[in-house]
């Protein structure tokens, strides 16, 4: 495939292509051939820059009333911290209520304040695995509870892999939002 590309690209068939009275008669309408494969912009083509006179002024300020304008349109270094307030949110984001004493067991919020409950697929879409991690305490007690409300909702056998330590609990299918609503119910 590789040789008929070079083949109809090279010099002789394209004189012997515009040489044929058909394509004559087309040669107003088709590009040329070596038009289409041509690059028509590149950094090496690009004009030079020119005298710093031609290009927009700028002034540097530092007067802390103009800078707040454009401190808005900066990223934050750190993520800034959330109300804690026990309300609704539009987005269903909860805020955690429960404290570390609780329950023999804890799970800790990212450091976005997120839950830690993630969804693995693998093997093309075919398998799906629950992932709850950052698990503190007495995480066989937290498998226990927490297999026995998914096998309540969904009729199921549950099959489970619990790392002990890296405080990590594995879920066979997809329980993400099960798990989500079962740590908000307890208030992680």
């Amino acid at each position: 495939m590789a040789a008929l590309r070079l083949f109809t690209r090279s010099r002789p068939l394209m004189i012997i292509i515009q040489d044929s009275g058909q394509f004559k008669s087309l040669n107003n309408t088709l590009p040329n051939i070596f038009q289409v494969h041509k690059r028509w912009g590149s950094y090496r083509t690009a004009p030079k820059c020119q005298d710093p006179a031609q290009y927009t002024d700028y002034e540097v300020t530092k007067d802390p009333e103009e800078w707040k304008y454009v401190e808005s349109l900066l990223k934050h270094k750190t993520i800034p911290v959330p109300s804690f307030e026990k309300k609704e949110y539009p987005s269903g984001w909860k805020p955690p209520v429960s404290n570390p004493g609780d329950y023999p067991y804890y799970i800790p919020r990212t450091k976005n304040y997120m839950q830690p409950i993630y969804l693995e697929i693998t093997f093309r879409g075919t398998r799906r695995v629950t992932v709850l991690r950052k698990i503190q305490g007495d995480i066989w007690k937290l498998k226990s509870e927490l297999t026995k409300y998914l096998h309540v909702n969904t009729n199921k056998p549950i099959g489970v892999r619990v790392n002990e330590l890296i405080g990590e609990i594995r879920f066979r299918g997809d329980y993400v939002t099960l798990v989500k609503n079962w740590l908000d119910e307890k208030g992680f």
